[in-house]
């Protein structure tokens, strides 16, 4: 995926975090889901607009990171509400927050009923914002306002990619148990696929101006699932 040796070998080689229901069972802080993979790729991404690998990896934002990730999979499994998510998050930050007007625009994007476009963040589609609670990592970086711009930007190219690639794959089982699935939220059959794919393209266009490694290796994924899209 063209990621650094220095990020992927940091992540690689950390060990799965006690008490972190987003590691409970696993025995790899990187396993094959999409879920961990994005994580050294995006801090890969971020290193890559300037930031020094002894600010992204520095231990105890690191910790930060892995708690977001853990009450995000509280809120998954519906052991907490999506509001007490935030304020256990909030909490966290206490005293540590480096980007306050970034920070401002998150909680005011989150807080929203339905997360839906504002202040620059968020995406028409519901369901591909439903991972943006782990934006709630640049709260915790000195991002200059240009940075926090194209950070944002990656990672709406990122993110997205995954879980349109996740719900290519799972459409006609999420389909048959009424589950949520973006496909069928961009117009169902071929006319969802169409429009995922078009969405999908463009975020490889995205990623491959600061990654081609990575842009060649979404094209690649993609090319994959063609069955699942006929």
């Amino acid at each position: 995926m063209g990621v650094s040796p220095e990020v992927a070998r940091f992540f690689v080689d950390r060990k799965v975090p006690n008490d972190n229901i987003f590691w409970k069972g696993r025995l790899l802080y990187i396993n094959r889901g999409n879920g961990y993979i994005s994580i050294p790729v995006y801090y890969d991404l971020l290193h890559r607009i300037g930031l020094p690998l002894n600010m992204i990896l520095e231990e105890s934002h690191i910790r930060f990171m892995e708690k977001v990730m853990h009450f995000a999979m509280l809120c998954e499994y519906n052991k907490i509400s999506f509001a007490d998510q935030l304020d256990q998050i909030e909490q966290l930050l206490e005293g540590r927050i480096t980007n306050r007007l970034f920070h401002d625009r998150l909680l005011g994007y989150l807080r929203q009923p339905v997360p839906m476009p504002l202040h620059g963040l968020g995406l028409e589609l519901p369901s591909l914002n439903r991972a943006d609670v782990f934006l709630y990592v640049l709260c915790d970086l000195p991002l200059s306002p240009a940075q926090t711009e194209h950070a944002i930007r990656l990672w709406y190219a990122l993110h997205p990619t995954y879980l349109l690639m996740d719900d290519i794959h799972d459409y006609k089982s999420d389909k048959k148990a009424q589950d949520e699935n973006a496909i069928i939220e961009l117009g169902d059959g071929p006319v969802g696929f169409a429009r995922a794919l078009e969405i999908i393209h463009g975020n490889i266009s995205t990623l491959a101006e600061i990654n081609p490694v990575l842009g060649s290796y979404f094209t690649l994924t993609l090319e994959t699932l063609a069955d699942y899209t006929n």
